[in-house]
């Protein structure tokens, strides 16, 4: 695991549901990125479950994963 999926993760696992909201409300995404925000950091459900639930494949959710923390970590 990355460094920076560690400081994500912790992040995530420490923060206040207003500091998460408050992430998301700065970073600019697709619905698409909301929607895999929501299920895999509120929510808390695996790749394989987003990617059912999109139809996307896993590769493709991994995809978004690495830009949605690109995006996060650019506001921590």
């Amino acid at each position: 695991m990355s460094e920076l999926t560690k400081k994500i993760n912790q992040f995530f696992r420490l923060a206040t549901r207003k500091e998460v909201q408050e992430i998301k409300d700065k970073i600019y995404i697709s619905e698409h990125l909301e929607q895999v925000f929501d299920m895999h950091y509120l929510q808390k459900k695996n790749i394989g479950y987003i990617a059912d639930i999109t139809g996307y494949g896993t590769t493709k959710i991994n995809h978004d994963l690495k830009l949605l923390r690109e995006k996060i970590n650019k506001l921590l």
